[in-house]
């Protein structure tokens, strides 16, 4: 049984307890007692929740009940706001999830919301992380991955919660993870590092919000002598906690929960349980509540590739999401489900036997570009139905639910390096020869070259096959001098997989002036996150101050591929005719990798054409960007550099002279 907000009776109309502050006592709080922050009334007219089921503004002004306040007295609630991410959760996990469940996809509890769309989730370094994925749904602002609150240079960013609380509006969070994980961290605090987790959890305790329900006290518990908070450990404490002025703070687990599959300690509240309990207690604000809700451990089961536990996370996210919907049912409530990153690259089958683990195949334990899914209701949830958007639409959605208005204004996406290739600029070239490596599968069908001051932006439309052939985009940086590889110089790296292809690679220069300094490659649609240098991926320096022939450098990059441009297993179902596919490969080359003395004072014009090899590069396909005059494609023998596309910067980056083919 859940221990409710207690209400004080005034003339008949409930009343909501609200203080100035933190009480002066800062002793080890007693676990009997529980919390309500005591956030200010700011005297706006909080009965707008901007959410009501009828689109017409002049009705949506006017609501806000919450289902029964016309026949009990109660007071009018404000917005209720409720964030739930599926940490690493994909569509294949929610996919799997439902069969798992009942031997059929499509039958979780969230797929049952009205609203429903896709979202992209890159970061600024490329794959996003927990930090810089919740951190986007938080402020709606891109970040560099670790970074928790902080936009891309550091500052502090306002979020969802310190934004409904400048509101008089209250603030859970509650999660599977340790309180200090990235995910919730970032929805409150501002930190530089994920990983610090003592000043995580001294920012948590300067600033509580009203309630914080996950795991963690160890993190915390050298802090908690002198923090003046409601501390509970067990669902005992939960049941009989009751409101004393501070906020509460729910530590079940030293440090994560256990899998569900594990079990869970016979006094451990389950993520469905604390959920309930958040709503109990934030209810009752008559200004309406934020509240963010994570299942944390999908994403470490992910992360090992762990079938026999991913499932059961998916089926307990989704069962804490049916009861806030059941909560819902009566209100006027905005609430939104979703991911920040999918993770592993599950494929799953789509039917089996109940509380079997059904067919399951990973790609890897690390986090992927695929899309991730968004179901979510309330009239200004709308705006993510039906559609594929970055995930930055999900702050604009919760920041108007929270503000209570009428409309949902577009966000302001960054160029991102998410295989998403529009915001790259017109295509400069694109195919003329119909692909021989498999139409739908291998497809380089346009090229997008642009630049600012954090590097070269290059994307290669078309498609590419999971695990199969390499991709490779060949650079001079300094275009007319006539030195480097395919100008008298030959390569000798053979160590690693894309080496060696860029080593076995034969090709002659008849274009003027071009010789390759460095190459940008991709074997089997492999990601490159910003810092991760790895065997089948990268940028690699062939010549100048780092990088020479028969030791190539790896520098800097970043690249990825956009998730519906992937021939994996069957051909890809974005693939179009040949010149009309959009999106695909898009990398970012940092000025700093390509010149790392400094770009010369006098700017520079970088030359660049993409080929697609077979895996080792022994055999090269007729698809080129600039495309090759002949439809034959060269195979084992040397393919001719005859054209390249080429653009011009200054000294900080800036384009002075677009992209264009030459000659």
């Amino acid at each position: 049984m859940l221990a409710l907000l207690l209400f004080a009776c005034d003339g008949g109309e409930a009343t909501y307890p609200k203080d100035t502050g933190h009480p002066a006592d800062s002793s080890s709080p007693d676990s009997e007692d529980s919390s309500k922050d005591s956030s200010v009334d700011s005297g706006r007219d909080t009965s707008d929740t901007g959410d009501s089921t009828d689109t017409d503004s002049s009705v949506i002004e006017e609501t806000g009940d919450t289902g029964d306040s016309a026949d009990t007295g109660e007071v009018v609630a404000g917005p209720a706001v409720i964030l739930f991410i599926g940490d690493g959760m994909g569509f294949e996990h929610v996919e799997g999830g439902g069969v798992y469940l009942t031997g059929a996809a499509g039958s979780l509890t969230m797929e049952t919301l009205p609203f429903q769309g896709r979202l992209r989730t890159a970061s600024l370094s490329g794959l996003t992380d927990s930090a810089a994925s919740s951190t986007a749904y938080a402020t709606g602002s891109k970040t560099f991955n670790g970074m928790l609150g902080l936009d891309r240079d550091g500052l502090e960013i306002e979020n969802l919660g310190e934004r409904a609380r400048s509101l008089g509006m209250s603030v859970g969070l509650v999660t599977t993870d340790d309180l200090t994980g990235a995910t919730p961290s970032a929805q409150w605090v501002h930190v530089e590092d994920r990983g610090d987790s003592e000043v995580i959890a001294e920012a948590y305790l300067a600033d509580m919000p009203d309630l914080a329900f996950g795991g963690g006290y160890l993190a915390f518990e050298d802090l908690l002598s002198s923090a003046s908070v409601n501390l509970l450990r067990t669902s005992s404490d939960l049941a009989a906690a009751a409101y004393d002025g501070r906020p509460l703070l729910g530590l079940f687990a030293d440090d994560t929960f256990p899998y569900v599959a594990q079990g869970y300690d016979a006094d451990q509240p389950t993520l469905a349980e604390m959920t309930e309990a958040a709503l109990g207690w934030l209810e009752g604000d008559p200004d309406g509540f934020f509240l963010l809700v994570e299942g944390a451990r999908i994403d470490h089961a992910s992360h090992g590739n762990d079938e026999n536990s991913v499932y059961d996370e998916v089926v307990a996210f989704d069962e804490a999401i049916a009861v806030a919907m059941r909560w819902a049912a009566s209100r006027d409530a905005t609430l939104v489900v979703t991911a920040d990153h999918e993770c592993g690259g599950l494929s799953v089958g789509s039917t089996g036997t109940p509380g079997v683990v059904p067919p399951t195949e990973w790609r890897w334990g690390k986090h992927t570009n695929a899309d991730v899914p968004v179901f979510a209701t309330g009239t200004l949830a709308t705006a993510l139905d039906g559609v594929r958007e970055d995930q930055l639409w999900v702050h604009e959605v919760l920041a108007a639910a929270i503000d209570g208005a009428t409309s949902v204004t577009a966000p302001t996406v960054p160029t991102l390096v998410d295989g998403y290739t529009d915001d790259l600029g017109a295509q400069v070239t694109v195919q003329s020869q119909a692909t021989s490596f498999g139409a739908g599968y291998n497809q380089l069908d346009g090229l997008r070259v642009t630049a600012d001051a954090d590097g070269l932006y290059v994307g290669v439309d078309g498609v590419f096959e999971r695990g199969n052939n390499t991709a490779v985009v060949l650079l001079d940086l300094d275009y007319g001098s006539s030195t480097g590889w395919g100008a008298g110089t030959s390569l000798g790296d053979m160590i690693g997989e894309v080496d060696a292809a860029i080593t076995t690679l034969d090709i002659s220069v008849s274009a003027s002036g071009v010789g390759f300094d460095a190459v940008s490659a991709s074997l089997g649609a492999q990601e490159c996150e910003q810092g991760l240098l790895t065997e089948e991926a990268g940028l690699r320096g062939l010549s100048g101050d780092v990088g020479r022939p028969e030791d190539f450098a790896w520098w800097d990059m970043i690249s990825n591929f956009d998730d519906g441009n992937i021939a994996d297993g069957s051909a890809s179902a974005d693939a179009g005719s040949t010149g009309l596919t959009e999106n695909g490969w898009e990398m970012l080359l940092p000025w700093g990798s390509l010149y790392p003395s400094g770009i010369p004072a006098s700017g520079a014009t970088v030359a660049l054409v993409v080929l697609l090899a077979d895996d080792d590069g022994s055999y090269i396909s007729n698809q080129a960007l600039p495309p090759l005059s002949s439809a034959t494609e060269p195979g084992n023998d040397a393919v001719s550099i005859e054209s390249v596309v080429t653009i011009s910067i200054d000294a900080t980056g800036a384009v002075t002279t677009a992209a264009a083919v030459v000659p």
